[in-house]
C-alpha cells in the first residue's frame, strides 16, 4: 500500500495553487455508482470500471499467529466514485472546479486531455476537490476529464467527462480603470492570486511623486485601504517593480534631491506596499530603469550613468535576500574588439530579466557599430547574477535592409531563451516600427517579428504566456495622435488599442496573470489632463 501511494505521488505534477474564479457552473452526478448524469457532454456509460491488481515489486504476505495478521488484497474493500461534478461550460479563464464524491478512497487523481492534474484534496466525508486549468481562448473547444479513485492497489475509474470551453475572443477588453488626475503608470507585475501591482507617479502639490497601487484582477478595483501609496515626498517616479517569491515587492525609483540631482532608490516593500527598511545604498548621478527578483528574494537592477570619461555606461546594482549590498552602480561599457578607445559607445539599460542564473540586460548602444556610421542599436547583455561580471555573447540588434537603428526597451524570460521588445528605425530616422526578437542562450536570434512602419512606433513592455506566446505593449502614432497598443504574437494573433477617438495614450507595461490574461498599464490624456490607465485584456 505504501508503495502504491508513493507511486501515485511520484506521477503528480507540481502545479501552482489554484484560485477561485467566477465560472458558469453546471453539474453532473450519479448516486448509484454508475455514470455521472452530466449536462452537456457528460458521459453516459452505465457502470464505471473497477480496476484491481497489485503494484510492481510487491508480494503477498502470509500471516502467522505469533506475528499478527496482514490483510490480503482480497480483503480490501474497493473504492467507489459516486459522482463527478464539473461546470457544464466554462466561459472564463481560470481554475475550473471539480468535485468528486467517493466511498473508501484514499487518493483521487485526474487527467485533462491526458495530462495529470494536481492531486485532489480530501475535504472529508468522501468529498474531494480539485481543479482543471483554463487559459482562455486558446483552450476553446471540448476537453476530456478522466477521474480515478484509489485505495492501495485498487482503483475505480469514472467514465470520461467532456468539458467544453467557450471564452471571449483574444483582444477583448474585460475592464479598464483610470488613475488619479496627473498620474501615470510605468510598469505592472501580477501576484500568484491574479491581482496587479501597478507603479508609476502621482502628482502631489504640482509635482509627480513615486507611487504604487494594487488592483483586484477580476474588476480592477483598488485593494489597499490607502488606495494609491506615495513612496517618496520628493519629485520622481517608480520606473520598475518585481515580486519576490515570498510576496514582497522590490521597486526601483528615481527621485530629485534638494540639490536638484537625481538619485535612484531601490527599496524592498512588504506585500501591502510599505517599506521594510531594506534599501540598496545608491549615489546621485545615475538612473535606474529595470529590476528583477532572484529565486531567494534578492534583486538585481539596471540603468545607466556617466562613466567619467565622457560617455554613458550601463549601471548595475545587486542586493541579496539578506539585505547585503553586493555591487552598486557597477559599470559596463560596450567595447568591440576592433574599437581601441573603450569610451566611445554610449550604453543604456532599460530592463533586466533573470534566466538560468544569468541576468540579461536589455538596452541600447550608440556608436559606430559598422565602423563608419554613428547609429543606435538594441543590445542584450548577459551578466553573472552574483558578481555582475560580463558573460558571452553580447547581442547587438541586427541590421535589416534600410532598418539600421533601434533599441530594446523591455525583456522577459521565454521557454526558448529571452524575448525583447523595442523598435527598429531607418538609418535616417524618418520611420519606425515595433520589433520583437527571441534569442537563445547562444545568442542566436531564433524568432523575429517586425510590425508595420509608422512615423513613431516603439515597444515598451513584453510578457510571455504559459504556452510560449508573446504579448507586447507599445505606442504607435497614427494620424498625428500617439495611441497605446497591446499585441498578441508568436501563436497569438490580436491587437488591442488602448484608446479610441482623438485621445492620446500609451502602454508602458504588460504582464500576464496565472491564467494568461493580460494586464496593461500606461496613460491616457483626456481634455488636456493625463491619467494613469490600467486595463485587463482577454487572451
Amino acid at each position: 500500500m505504501l508503495f502504491a501511494f508513493g507511486a501515485c505521488a511520484d506521477h503528480a505534477p507540481s502545479w501552482a495553487a489554484f484560485v477561485a474564479n467566477d465560472m458558469t457552473a453546471g453539474t453532473g452526478a450519479s448516486s448509484d455508482g454508475g455514470a455521472a448524469e452530466t449536462t452537456g457532454y457528460a458521459s453516459t456509460i452505465d457502470e464505471p470500471s473497477l480496476a484491481t491488481g497489485e503494484p510492481e515489486d510487491t508480494t503477498d504476505t502470509t500471516s502467522t499467529g505469533e506475528a499478527g495478521s496482514t490483510p490480503s488484497d482480497a480483503e480490501l474493500v474497493p473504492p467507489r466514485i459516486l459522482a463527478v461534478d464539473v461546470p457544464a461550460k466554462v466561459h472564463l479563464a481560470g481554475p475550473v472546479p471539480v468535485t468528486v464524491t467517493t466511498e473508501g478512497a484514499s487518493l483521487v487523481r485526474a487527467t485533462l486531455d491526458g495530462a495529470e492534474l494536481e492531486l485532489f484534496t480530501d475535504q472529508g466525508g468522501g468529498v474531494w476537490t480539485g481543479a482543471a486549468p483554463c487559459f482562455g481562448s486558446i483552450d476553446n473547444g471540448s476537453h476530456v476529464l478522466e477521474v480515478t479513485a484509489t485505495l492501495g492497489p485498487l482503483a475505480h475509474v469514472w467514465p470520461p467527462v467532456m468539458l467544453e470551453v467557450a471564452t471571449p475572443a483574444p483582444g477583448d477588453l474585460a475592464w479598464a480603470r483610470p488613475g488619479p488626475a496627473g498620474s501615470t503608470s510605468r510598469r505592472v507585475v501580477v501576484t500568484p492570486t491574479g491581482d496587479a501591482i501597478e507603479v508609476g507617479s502621482l502628482v502631489v502639490d504640482g509635482a509627480p511623486r513615486p507611487s504604487i497601487r494594487k488592483r483586484r484582477g477580476k474588476d480592477g478595483a483598488e485593494v489597499w485601504a490607502e488606495g494609491t501609496i506615495v513612496l517618496d515626498s520628493r519629485e520622481g517616479a517608480v520606473d520598475a517593480v518585481a515580486l519576490t517569491p515570498g510576496g514582497k515587492i522590490w521597486v526601483a525609483m528615481n527621485v530629485r534631491q534638494a540639490d536638484s540631482k537625481w538619485r535612484p532608490r531601490i527599496v524592498l516593500l512588504d506585500a501591502e506596499g510599505h517599506e521594510t527598511g531594506v534599501e540598496m545604498p545608491t549615489d546621485a548621478g545615475t538612473s535606474v530603469r529595470g529590476i528583477a527578483s532572484d529565486a531567494a528574494g534578492g534583486c538585481i537592477a539596471a540603468g545607466f550613468g556617466g562613466s567619467g570619461y565622457g560617455d554613458m555606461d550601463i549601471k548595475v546594482w545587486r542586493m541579496t535576500a539578506e539585505g547585503v549590498a553586493v555591487v552598486s552602480a557597477k559599470g559596463w561599457d560596450h567595447a568591440p574588439k576592433a574599437q581601441k578607445d573603450p569610451h566611445v559607445f554610449d550604453d543604456l539599460a532599460f530592463d533586466v530579466v533573470i534566466k538560468g542564473g544569468v541576468a540579461w540586460l536589455a538596452g541600447s548602444s550608440v556608436g559606430e557599430h559598422d565602423g563608419f556610421n554613428l547609429e543606435t542599436r538594441g543590445v542584450l547583455v548577459p551578466l553573472d547574477l552574483e558578481t555582475g561580471a560580463r558573460l558571452d555573447p553580447v547581442i547587438v540588434q541586427e541590421v535589416s535592409g534600410a532598418w539600421r537603428q533601434g533599441m530594446y526597451l523591455d525583456a522577459a524570460g521565454h521557454p526558448d531563451g529571452v524575448v525583447v521588445v523595442g523598435y527598429g528605425a531607418t538609418g535616417d530616422g524618418t520611420s519606425q516600427r515595433i520589433e520583437l526578437a527571441l534569442y537563445d542562450a547562444s545568442g542566436a536570434r531564433i524568432w523575429w517579428m517586425p510590425e508595420a512602419a509608422a512615423d513613431v512606433a516603439y515597444g515598451t513592455g513584453v510578457a510571455v504566456s504559459a504556452h510560449g506566446g508573446v504579448v507586447a505593449g507599445g505606442v504607435v502614432k497614427v494620424g498625428g495622435v500617439p495611441r497605446g497598443v497591446v499585441l498578441g504574437r508568436k501563436g497569438l494573433v490580436y491587437e488591442h488599442k488602448f484608446s479610441s477617438g482623438l485621445d492620446a495614450s500609451a502602454v508602458y507595461g504588460v504582464a500576464v496573470d496565472p491564467w494568461d490574461q493580460v494586464f496593461s498599464v500606461g496613460e491616457l490624456t483626456s481634455a488636456g489632463v493625463r491619467y494613469a490607465r490600467a486595463a485587463f485584456v482577454r487572451q
